[in-house]
């Protein structure tokens, strides 16, 4: 399984919601209201940490808010709402993405471009693919004379590294994995391959080190820091990149938290993949979802169908068909009165989870 497939797998199959996606909301800027995306009767609105519906769900689509913005889909086209619900930027796009270091990608006929937050085409609609900014560049995929490439542009349109990878990731921690040939490697901002294409997939790094995959299709998951240096031996299955010190391993048709020396850091084996977030994490234990510490304990026990990792102390549950918010005490916030639906945009999803 591929990085992209697993994460697609964590979020859509265990403890994934897409309308009440609390879990991947983007932080919040300074004095920013809390919006928590909800559908109901087939339209997407927002509520507030309360509960109250804050903005009504008359949209057709709909994304988090990011950086004080989010996309909404009228009529067909896609436009931004801030947080009171105003349409601050009309609707006139095929699609559209989260904000994120000022910019959003749009797509305009069949190419993307980005906007700024007043509504500005700052660059173009002329890339086959693109994906959002992180530390003040893109992965763009372009066409070439050796056909479809990767590369990376930053936000003045500038192709700062040139297409010439079969595929790429977003710069974490200074560096990006891209594929050349039929390896990947990490390069670093100015280009350079700092460490050499020998792995089949990779990740970007997070807490100092990156998920990386050898022998093949069928081969195995471990973990190098920024030097390339094996820290944890190649030997799983699967596996979440590092969160809060710890990361999630497959080994043998089981899950469970490894320590950055490859040591188990939870007395605890699992049914599928998690994080930790604000100190628990959401388990299945006997068929339904609860939270766990990092000592393993149960600390909300298990009774809902899928829940969310905890983002600014809530974390959003499911019950029956429907969707509600509960506190680290395990206490409904938000009763489940809004519907539970999968997914919303994939763009918006992939990124929240590899970037958040």
């Amino acid at each position: 399984m591929t990085f992209r497939c697993l994460v697609s797998f964590l979020l859509f199959i265990t403890m994934a919601l897409a309308a009440c996606r609390q879990e991947t909301e983007p932080p919040l800027q300074k004095g920013e209201a809390v919006r928590l995306l909800v559908r109901q009767n087939g339209k997407f609105g927002y509520i507030d940490q309360s509960g109250k519906l804050a903005i009504p769900a008359r949209f057709e689509n709909a994304s988090l808010f990011s950086e004080g913005l989010a996309a909404v889909r009228i009529g067909g086209k896609d436009g931004y709402i801030d947080t009171s619900g105003k349409i601050v930027i009309e609707p006139r796009f095929k699609a559209a993405s989260i904000f994120n270091e000022g910019l959003a990608a749009v797509l305009v006929g069949d190419r993307w471009g980005y906007i700024n937050k007043a509504g500005k085409m700052v660059i173009p609609s002329s890339i086959v693919s693109t994906f959002a900014f992180t530390e003040g560049l893109a992965v763009v995929v372009a066409v070439t004379k050796d056909g479809y490439k990767a590369g990376y542009m930053d936000a003045t349109g500038k192709m700062i590294i040139q297409p010439l990878y079969e595929d790429a990731r977003f710069f974490s921690e200074g560096l990006a994995p891209v594929k050349k040939g039929k390896k990947f490697g990490f390069i670093n901002r100015s280009g350079t391959m700092v460490i050499q294409p020998m792995f089949d997939d990779a990740t970007p790094f997070r807490e100092g080190l990156a998920a990386v995959k050898i022998n093949g299709k069928y081969g195995q998951w471990g973990f190098i820091d920024t030097n390339g240096v094996w820290v944890v031996e190649a030997k799983y299955k699967n596996c979440l990149r590092f969160k809060e010190g710890v990361a999630a391993v497959e080994q043998e048709g089981t899950w469970r938290f490894i320590d950055r020396r490859g040591k188990d850091a939870v007395p605890l084996t699992m049914d599928g993949p998690s994080l930790f977030s604000e100190g628990l994490a959401p388990v299945k234990i006997r068929g339904k979802v609860g939270y766990i510490d990092r000592q393993g304990r149960e600390i909300i026990p298990p009774r809902f169908e899928a829940a969310t990792i905890f983002i600014k102390g809530l974390a959003a549950v499911r019950q029956g068909d429907l969707c509600g918010y509960i506190d680290k005490k395990g206490n409904l916030v938000v009763p489940p009165t809004y519907e539970w639906y999968q997914p919303i945009i994939d763009q918006v999803v992939t990124f929240a989870a590899e970037i958040e």
